[in-house]
Order: C-alpha cells, then sequence, then structure tokens
C-alpha cells in the first residue's frame, strides 16, 4: 500500500495537469467578453435595420393601397353619377322574384309604381360593382398579387400560424 501512494499521487498529479490543460485550451477558443459584446450590438443593429426596412415597405404598400383605393372609388362614383342621369326613374331590369323588405326598399328606389319585381339602375350598379371592383382593379394595374396575403374573400391560411 505504502508503495502504490506515490503512484497513486502521481497519477493524480497527471489526471489534474491534463484537465487543466483542456480548461486552458478550452479558455483559449472561448471568445472574449469584448467580442461577445460586439457581436451582440452588431445583431441588434442589424434587427434594426430589418424592422426599420420593413416599417417603410410597410408604409409604401399602405400608402399604394390607399392611392388605389382612391381611384377606383373615384372611376365608380364617376361611372355612378353618368348611368343614374341616364337611366332616373326608368325600370332596367325585372327580377324573377319578390325581394324582401329591404332589398326590395334598394331594388325599387327612384321608381314609380308598385311593381316589385322592378329593378332600378342603383340596385343593378350595386350589384355589378361588387363583381366589377376587382376586374377593374386588375385593369388598372392596381391589383395586389396573386399570393398576397389577405386577397380575395377567402384568403389562403398562414402556414407559419399552425
Amino acid at each position: 500500500m505504502a508503495l502504490d501512494l506515490p503512484n497513486q499521487l502521481l497519477q493524480i498529479a497527471q489526471i489534474l495537469n491534463r484537465q487543466s490543460s483542456q480548461e486552458t485550451r478550452n479558455h483559449e477558443n472561448r471568445p472574449k467578453p469584448k467580442q461577445v459584446i460586439h457581436q451582440k450590438i452588431q445583431n441588434t443593429k442589424k434587427i434594426d435595420r430589418v424592422e426599420s426596412s420593413l416599417k417603410e415597405s410597410s408604409r409604401d404598400l399602405s400608402l399604394f393601397k390607399f392611392k388605389s383605393g382612391a381611384v377606383v372609388a373615384l372611376v365608380l362614383i364617376v361611372v355612378f353619377g353618368f348611368l343614374n342621369s341616364l337611366f332616373e326613374g326608368k325600370v332596367v331590369a325585372k327580377l324573377p322574384f319578390k325581394p324582401i323588405g329591404i332589398v326590395m326598399k334598394m331594388s325599387h328606389r327612384g321608381l314609380k309604381g308598385e311593381d316589385s319585381t322592378d329593378c332600378s339602375m342603383v340596385f343593378l350598379y350595386f350589384l355589378c360593382s361588387i363583381s366589377i371592383r376587382t376586374n377593374l382593379q386588375k385593369f388598372l394595374g392596381f391589383s395586389p398579387p396573386r399570393g398576397a396575403a389577405g386577397a380575395g374573400l377567402f384568403p389562403m391560411p398562414d402556414p407559419k400560424t399552425n
């Protein structure tokens, strides 16, 4: 046992020496605190640049949507005024059904007579403008891209939210 003690001490010394050399190698490979802080500052600057770019793009998109909506609304108002002056008080269509209360008030607006199946220009224009608005936006070049989120009545679901 006495002979084993020096060998054991020698083995312990070798193990400690190996551990300390591994720690110094690990310490040398670790980035210095200044490097870590500098890297964090660079990352926050990149994030700030991307966020400001995103805000600017979002603002530009909102402005473009507002302009396109205003142009389409202006076109539809001008056409409405022109058609209303042409067809004021005239029956332009016959409905194949007797409409219910509020729909009858809209469809018979500005017409004389009691026939509830008569249809005024205002009601027909309203129905047509709903379907024509998207085509008019495409024709004038104001429509959003096909894959744009929120485009149309039933937008595509976002796969990232699942």
